[in-house]
This record gives structure tokens, C-alpha cells and sequence, in this order.
């Protein structure tokens, strides 16, 4: 592991201020003390990179958990999970380095400031506070974190690639989700578009470069002799890097089938279309497709098939099968993942005193659901009103069988 220098932190930020407890939870991730590695995975999750917002401190953190990773100590089957956490943390940073507006170089070095300097002084008076009341500083902060994250992503791939080679099939399909990841930062920081490559089922999306072969074929090689759930996180994977994983529409797998179709470069292709309606016919059942959340997903797969389902069909009878069978499953709290989605493309430009049968067989599968419709939930009650309808379930009761709209009378 690349030695960490305690001094090289020491005027860094993190979220929570300076960051030169740092080093410390970067040594505890290869120490024996479980506990020191709990609370060195909580503070690369909560402070160095917080809610997927980086720091200054952020890219040197990242470049040691790559050297991390590839450490001896460990290579054991024990740290599965921590390498694979700590791949996913790559993965993190690598899309923290995507963000940012295109004037990233004039807002780390800002006409007339000597940003350098203000850090200094911050750190000499123990108030790192002065730097985020000045919003030239604070932007200028900000833009060193994000081009730190792309100058990172070379070192970050590297590991990651190292890492499709393990042992283990969630540390591959870590690595998987890492290096696509970084392959779209460096994308993004040159300016370059994605591009696929031929493979055996990663269909070629542009000019390929050699580097996008070449991890075209290995994911594919990986994918032939993986289970279901790596083999999902390496398709999501190809997808990721632009590729067009036809060949795997036809996986025996309905998830891998599923994670396929999501891919990009598929989004125009009826067969993809098709296996995304086939997959919402039966959304409880997407939650037993595997064991272990895949990589690429921090929410349930259903959440991701819907915003792709609404992104690419406009079509309200296609659409509805998939939103008659989530709503028995819907609960107030998945209302901006799933069925809220499905409720703003089936009602969006709906003539105003009117509801269509489409409109009405979604609404009336709605109040069937009476965990829906406690009136003290505001989240709902604001999508239902952008859909043009009453946070009122009986009021919607009566839309849904015909009654007049709210437009054309009080509502209760």
C-alpha cells in the first residue's frame, strides 16, 4: 500500500472540516481492528465523499484506496465485501468527477484570489469556515475536488481493472461498476463521447478506441462463466461504457435480460423496450432476482426499469400494464421512483375536464391502494397536484369512475 502522509492531509477539507483525521481511517482500512475498519468505511462514505459531493481531500483518499484494494493484506476471501466497498467508493468518486460546470480551471484559480493563501490562513486560524463564506473560495474549493477526481481516475481505473481478475464474483462485479465509471470520467475530461467496441455480445456504438475493446472482451469473457447477479453487474457495466449488449436480451436470466435493456445505446430498440414492459408485468418479482443489490443500483432494479420505461415509451397503452402492477405495491414513500413517475407521464397534457379510460383504470388502480393517501404526506400530495388531481382519495374515487374533473368543480 502507498504510504500516507499525515502532513499531506493537513490542509485538505472533508466534509466536516479539516481532514487530518484522514490518515488515520485510511491506515485502520488495513489494520485488524474490525471496528477501526467500520468507522474507516463510515468516514470515506460520509466525509470524504458526502453525498456524492467531493472535497480537496477526496482524490489523494481515492488514489489510496486504489493502492488499497490491490493490498496482500487483503487478498483473502474474508475481505470480499470490503474490497468490493472499496471499490464502490472508487466508483463514487469517479462520478463525483463528472460533475461540475465546463469553467472548472477558471473557478479553481480565480482572478485576484490567491486561494492557496486563504487556505493557509484558514488552517493557521483553525476556521475553515472563512473559505465557505466566500462564495469565489467555496466555488474554487469545489473545482480543485472535481478536477482532483479526473486527475484520480487513471490510478482508480487501474485498480479497478486489476480487480475484474479477483477470486470473488462481487468484487468483480464492483470492479465492473469502478471501471466503467472511470472510463466515463476520463471521457468527460477530454471531451471524447463514449464509445463501444465489437465483442461477442457488446455491440460496437462508435469508433472504437483499443482500450474500449479490450474491456469489451474481458467483460464479455467474464460474463460467460459468471452467475446471474455478476453477470447483471457486467452487462450494466457494458452499458455504462457505451456498449450495446444485445447478444444478453436473450440471457436465460429475466434480470440480466433486464439490466441489458437498460443499456443506452439500446433505448431505441424495440426488443429492449419489450423486455423492460416484461420485466414491470411482475415488479415484486424483480426484487428476488438476486441476492445482493447489484453494484450499479442503490435502490430497488423496479425504480430504475420505470424511469427507463417513461424515458423511452409515450405510448399510454403501453405504458399502463406496467403501471396497473405496481400500484398494488406502491407505498407513499416510492411515489418519486415509481408510480408517481408513471402518474406524470400518463396524465401529462391531459385535456382539463376530462380523463381518459387510460387515465381512468391507472387512478382507480391508485385508490385501490389505501396506503396511498394519508393527506399529511406532502410529497404526495405535491405530485398529485402536478398531475392535476385532488390529494382527496374519495375525490379521486370519483374522477376514476367517471365523475367530473376538479377543474370543472370544488374539490372536497
Amino acid at each position: 500500500m502507498t504510504d500516507i502522509h499525515p502532513g499531506q492531509f493537513a490542509t485538505l477539507l472533508h466534509a466536516y472540516g479539516w481532514a487530518s483525521d484522514t490518515p488515520g481511517h485510511l491506515a485502520a482500512l488495513a489494520g485488524d481492528d474490525a471496528a477501526g475498519r467500520r468507522a474507516a468505511l463510515e468516514h470515506l462514505w460520509s466525509a470524504v465523499i458526502h453525498q456524492g459531493t467531493p472535497w480537496t481531500a477526496t482524490p489523494p483518499a481515492a488514489v489510496a484506496v486504489a493502492a488499497l484494494i490491490g493490498d496482500a493484506r487483503l487478498s483473502g476471501a474474508a475481505d470480499a465485501e470490503l474490497r468490493a466497498n472499496l471499490l464502490g467508493f472508487l466508483a463514487a468518486v469517479a462520478d463525483a468527477g463528472q460533475s461540475g460546470a465546463a469553467e472548472l480551471d477558471d473557478l479553481a484559480s480565480p482572478a485576484g484570489i490567491d486561494v492557496d493563501t486563504a487556505v493557509a490562513a484558514a488552517l493557521d486560524a483553525d476556521d475553515e469556515s472563512e473559505l465557505f463564506a466566500d462564495e469565489v473560495l467555496a466555488n474554487a474549493l469545489y473545482a480543485r475536488a472535481v478536477l482532483g477526481c479526473r486527475d484520480a481516475a487513471p490510478t482508480m481505473l487501474a485498480a479497478a481493472t486489476a480487480a475484474l481478475s479477483d477470486p470473488e464474483p462481487t468484487v468483480r462485479a464492483a470492479a465492473a461498476h469502478a471501471v466503467s465509471a472511470c472510463c466515463a470520467v476520463l471521457a468527460a475530461s477530454t471531451g471524447a463521447a463514449s464509445t463501444g467496441a465489437a465483442s461477442t455480445g457488446a455491440a460496437s456504438t462508435g469508433a472504437a478506441t483499443a482500450e474500449a475493446t479490450t474491456l469489451a472482451r474481458r467483460l464479455d469473457a467474464l460474463a460467460a462463466g459468471a452467475g446471474p447477479a455478476e453477470r447483471a453487474a457486467l452487462v450494466l457495466a457494458m452499458g455504462e461504457l457505451g456498449l450495446a449488449p444485445r447478444a444478453y436480451l436473450d440471457d436465460p436470466h429475466p434480470g440480466v435480460r433486464a439490466c441489458a435493456a437498460l443499456a443506452p445505446a439500446l433505448a431505441a430498440d424495440p426488443a429492449a423496450t419489450a423486455e423492460i414492459l416484461a420485466a414491470l408485468a411482475d415488479p415484486a418479482a424483480t426484487d428476488d432476482w438476486f441476492t445482493h443489490r447489484l453494484p450499479q443500483m442503490s435502490t430497488r432494479i423496479r425504480f430504475t426499469l420505470v424511469a427507463a420505461l417513461v424515458a423511452r415509451v409515450d405510448d399510454p397503452e403501453l405504458l399502463l400494464p406496467a403501471a396497473l402492477a405496481i400500484a398494488p405495491i406502491a407505498s407513499p414513500y416510492t411515489v418519486r421512483s415509481d408510480w408517481g413517475p408513471l402518474l406524470h407521464a400518463l396524465f401529462a397534457g391531459r385535456a382539463a375536464d376530462t380523463l381518459s379510460p387510460v387515465q381512468r383504470r391507472y387512478l382507480g388502480a391508485l385508490v385501490a391502494n389505501a396506503d396511498l393517501w394519508d393527506p399529511r404526506n406532502g410529497t404526495v400530495g405535491l405530485v398529485l397536484r402536478d398531475a392535476g388531481l385532488p390529494h382527496d382519495r374519495e375525490a379521486c374515487r370519483d374522477l376514476a369512475t367517471g365523475g367530473p374533473s376538479p377543474a370543472s368543480r370544488n374539490t372536497r
